[in-house]
């Protein structure tokens, strides 16, 4: 408090005494003089200040909706300047203000900076009117700042559907433009290209007052994205009911580095570059809506094809009933003649082939070293057929084997569930993120090809992960009637079981049904926002179906040999 009132009082002192200080810059910071100027609308009015005096501009300009109003200003920058230029642009209903030269927080400097009025600001926003702007232009810097403004006409502010519109933007410089839905359309695509890779933010805002143009704080307004070369959004009428209007804001940023993934190099330019020249070459079409009727006929024609290969699927089962239904011991002759064509086919395979004098050295060396070892070793006994089958292999009980594969597919439904609620939970957020900040640079989407539906924004990339779950549970109901089939068989014929054939299990065959299932849903929930966060979620069902498969193959032929799960 008395540091306070010790300040008051020296500034009261100052005050007072202040034409002993006529020469002194302080004077002129704290009582500036007012210069009235004159400027006409579109000429370049042009000037020199200091911190002694505030130079007042009233322009008259004619308004029309139609239309935009730019200001233009420029000055003489020196790089041993102490102080900017502060230009403030008054309304009849908001204020804009900023600094000439025009910074960022990388250290580039603009000499020349545009901002376009808010036609918010208007007294009569939809019709023709005379108006009048107010630009204060001062600065606290001693030494002589030469300047210079304009004001201009936007001739082409409002967009329309099906017309293309080419524009130059740069940091310093944004541009933005207005676009009213027709009564007919209630939604719209646009579509922004440019044949440069300058790093651009392109934002979908409500026509209202300020105008979220500037550097970071465009950013975080309305929906927006970064572009390099192609931009696209899809808007909705119903995101704007006030005016059913929205701008359309182009700001370029003053480095690449958000345009680049963590692979890719950006140069950072030093502090104090002046006038670094990024302007952005692009062009800006709204076309009409997708016709969303071809969006439900897709969605139904894929449907019914499924259903189409389940009902084919069920018809053939119910007219061919499963092997192991009709087979019976009056099928073993064909068999055991299978069995005997088999042999006689290997014995006249071995027929020539006679062993090298080393290969034998070698086998009784091998037999020598085999019987002087004394290890312990279980002989299996051959059927009469002349060589070992697979089922001579299998000296565990069938029961036994058939719970120790049954813990596969258990195994695989709790990885499945507690796998699954976590990751449809996250990528739910995220699309509610999407909606709640506007940022659509959280998910790598494609624009050119989403198609929106409810809540998700590419709802035709989930839904094309339907035929991994339907098939899936096609597999699961085929595995289970062959697994019925393959119990009634056993019951039946229990020595046939046993003496002839593979073993079959069906607990792995179970797990790959449930895991091209979770594929189908992961891959879903990827695509509900996909990064590369998410990308795990997309692959990770993959790999478990790739060493299922590795562990299938493997174990058809050792049965006896089941690898933990």
């Amino acid at each position: 408090m008395i540091d306070n009132s010790f300040l008051l009082f020296q500034l009261f002192v100052l005050l007072a005494h202040s034409e002993q200080f006529s020469d002194s810059p302080i004077k002129s910071i704290i009582n500036p003089d007012i210069e009235i100027k004159n400027c006409t609308f579109g000429e370049i009015c042009s000037g020199g200040i200091n911190s002694s005096s505030i130079h007042f501009y009233s322009v008259e300009y004619s308004f029309d909706p139609t239309m935009a109003i730019r200001v233009i200003t420029n000055m003489t920058y020196k790089i041993e300047q102490e102080s900017p230029l502060l230009i403030v642009v008054r309304q009849i209903r908001g204020v804009i203000s900023w600094t000439l030269p025009y910074t960022f927080s990388n250290g580039m400097v603009y000499s020349s900076a545009s901002r376009i009025l808010c036609l918010q600001n208007e007294i009569n926003r939809t019709l023709p009117h005379t108006s009048r702007v107010f630009i204060e232009i001062s600065t606290s810097n001693n030494a002589l700042i030469n300047y210079s403004l304009q004001l201009e006409n936007i001739t082409d502010f409002l967009l329309e559907t099906g017309v293309s519109r080419q524009f130059f933007v740069s940091p310093a410089m944004p541009i933005y433009y207005k676009f009213t839905f027709p009564p007919d359309i209630q939604n719209v695509f646009i579509d922004v290209r440019s044949t440069d890779q300058l790093c651009t933010v392109v934002s979908v805002q409500s026509f209202d007052c300020p105008v979220y143009d500037v550097s970071e704080i465009g950013t975080r307004q309305g929906h927006y994205q970064t572009m390099a070369s192609i931009s696209s959004f899809n808007v909705y009428a119903s995101e704007f009911p006030k005016r059913n209007t929205f701008l359309l804001v182009f700001l370029v940023k003053p480095t690449d580095a958000d345009c680049l993934n963590d692979q890719e190099q950006t140069v950072i330019r030093p502090s104090g570059i002046v006038d670094v020249q990024r302007r952005k070459n692009a062009t800006v079409t709204i076309q009409p809506p997708a016709n969303y009727n071809f969006l439900y006929i897709a969605i139904f024609t894929t449907i019914g094809m499924f259903l189409m290969i389940y009902f084919l699927a069920f018809a053939i089962m119910c007219k061919h009933p499963d092997i192991y239904d009709h087979l019976a011991p009056e099928h073993l002759p064909l068999l055991e003649a299978r069995t005997e064509r088999e042999i006689s086919e290997r014995e006249d395979n071995q027929q020539g082939y006679q062993t090298f004098e080393g290969e034998e050295n070698v086998e009784s060396t091998s037999t020598n070293e085999y019987e002087n070892s004394g290890g312990a070793v279980e002989v299996i006994e051959t059927s009469n057929v002349g060589y070992v089958t697979v089922s001579d292999l299998c000296v565990k009980d069938y029961d036994y084997l058939k719970q120790k594969f049954r813990i596969y597919p258990q195994t695989m439904l709790t990885i499945a569930i507690f796998y699954s609620l976590p990751v449809i939970q996250l990528v739910l957020q995220y699309q509610l993120n999407i909606d709640a900040s506007g940022n659509e640079d959280i998910c790598y989407f494609n624009f050119l090809c989403t198609r929106q539906f409810a809540m998700l924004t590419a709802f035709n990339n989930v839904f094309s992960n339907i035929g991994y779950c339907a098939l899936g549970v096609l597999f699961l109901i085929i595995v289970y009637r062959r697994d019925m089939a393959y119990a009634r068989f056993l019951a039946r014929y229990p020595a046939i079981g046993k003496e002839y054939g593979i073993p079959q299990h069906f607990g792995l065959f179970y797990a790959m049904g449930i895991g091209l299932f979770m594929e189908g849903l992961m891959s879903g929930c990827y695509h509900i926002c996909p990064s590369k966060q998410n990308f795990q979620f997309d692959t990770s069902f993959m790999f478990i179906i790739a060493v299922l498969n590795i562990i299938k193959i493997y174990q058809t032929r050792h049965p006896d040999i089941n690898p933990r799960s």
